[in-house]
């Protein structure tokens, strides 16, 4: 026999110009041992009876691709999520019927002496067989068009504070003494231009002679660096409407109203909402908040071996887009957020770090973004409900503990002991110069 019967699954090893697939079939051809047919495209891959075709990364490739697969009874496919050369193989893919998975590169690595590119397209169309590899999300439609204008939009802010602190080194280099507050905003910027063009109202004596000094190479880095500040602001502004275009759309088509929701959170403004919306997508793929605190980098990670469990840092390999946004958010959240958030990040800073403290409330505030999202609410329902949920726990552990306690010594000895306990309290507040109601004075 010179082809298989059924090849169900099939790897694709992604580069920029190739794209080389792997077809096995299920597990009892696998059993049966096929040897390798008179065809040139059957192989034995150690005692993997497999299916090879080479095509090139293009439209044309990728079609001929597809019309083998349907040829020969795929109806799943795997790759590794290599740069951006898989993201046309798979569209296609979706649109034709064949199930595309897209795998992590670090969870599915294969440790081997001999590495080529189909020894990895075979070993990714096995897990896939086994049902070992995890898909990754893929977002698509109007969620993919919000997380790539939010990350651009990123992207363009980071240009804007590398050219500003270019800018800086500049001025610093000739003494200019200015604040960032100053040399950038509207009216910091309109007195730079006119200081370099030789007008020097509203300096100081010291700005004026340190302006005399700069040479025209300098002049002309500083006001080349100013311009292209103002057109990356320009790209700013466009992005922004872009963004709030696409939410009036997702609410308007879908009803969803995450990024309202999450813009009621304490630090949270509208473009930090639209960041984590993108970034989470829809958070029924979290069932638990657990797993949102973990794909976003804000869980430790555990190290346990026998009975010894160890926490360490957090996971560094996750979504940095969410991770970075939600240390700001918290940054703000612990100077002017809810007394008891502001309290928590206190009490962890003076044990932890600021740091420390700083990610445990981000990660606090990711769980409550958790629950709004889960349950349609806002930021002061899904806390105060979280509240409560505490209360009862603790109160419910306290019930738990007393029934103990009660049938180990009796409920008149318990009683008594809390009795006891209550009239110390009493006395103690009501030493010489303390009330024991200060607030009805």
């Amino acid at each position: 026999m010179n082809k298989l019967e059924s090849p169900k699954y099939c790897g694709i090893d992604v580069s920029k110009s190739t794209l080389v697939c792997a077809a096995i079939g299920d597990l009892e051809e696998h059993h049966r041992h096929y040897h390798p047919g008179q065809s040139s495209d059957l192989g034995i891959i150690g005692e993997e009876a497999v299916v090879i075709r080479t095509f090139p990364n293009s439209w044309t490739g990728i079609v001929s691709m597809i019309k083998w697969m349907h040829s020969i009874g795929v109806s799943a496919a795997v790759m590794e999520s290599t740069c951006s050369y898989w993201c046309a193989a798979y569209t296609t893919l979706e649109k034709e019927g064949i199930e595309p998975v897209l795998a992590n590169a670090r969870q599915v690595k294969n440790v081997s002496v001999h590495k080529t590119d189909l020894k990895d397209c075979v070993w990714l169309a096995v897990l896939l067989r086994a049902g070992f590899i995890v898909p990754s999300y893929v977002p698509a439609g109007l969620i993919k068009d919000l997380r790539d204008a939010s990350r651009m939009r990123r992207s363009i802010m980071k240009d804007i504070t590398r050219l500003k602190n270019r800018c800086h080194r500049v001025l610093d280099s000739v003494l200019v003494n200015l604040g960032m507050s100053v040399a950038f905003v509207k009216r910091g910027r309109a007195a730079l231009t006119q200081a370099l063009k030789g007008d020097y109202e509203g300096l100081t004596n010291e700005q004026q002679r340190a302006f005399e000094s700069v040479t025209e190479v300098e002049k002309l880095m500083i006001i080349d660096l100013l311009t292209t500040i103002e057109r990356s602001d320009e790209r700013v502004k466009k992005y922004d409407s872009v963004l709030a275009a696409l939410v009036k759309q997702l609410e308007e088509d879908r009803g969803d109203r995450d990024v309202i929701l999450l813009a009621t959170v304490p630090g949270v403004g509208l473009v930090s909402a639209i960041v984590v919306k993108a970034e989470i997508g829809t958070v029924e793929r979290f069932p638990i908040p657990e797993r949102l605190s973990s794909y976003a980098g804000l869980a430790p990670r555990v190290m346990q071996s026998g009975e010894r469990r160890r926490m360490g840092q957090t996971v560094r390999l996750s979504n940095s887009h969410l991770r970075t946004t939600m240390y700001m958010v918290a940054q703000v959240c612990a100077r002017s957020g809810p007394p008891r958030l502001i309290e928590f990040h206190q009490r962890v800073r003076e044990k932890k770090g600021y740091k420390v403290a700083t990610i445990a409330l981000a990660r606090k505030l990711l769980v409550i973004m958790w629950r709004m999202l889960k349950e349609g609410v806002t930021f002061k329902m899904a806390y105060e409900k979280g509240l409560a949920e505490r209360k009862h726990k603790r109160m419910r552990t306290s019930l738990r503990r007393l029934t103990r306690l009660e049938c180990d010594y009796g409920s008149e000895r318990v009683f008594s002991a809390i009795q006891e306990v209550l009239d110390r309290r009493e006395k103690e507040s009501l030493a010489p110069g303390v009330s024991l109601h200060p607030e009805l004075h």
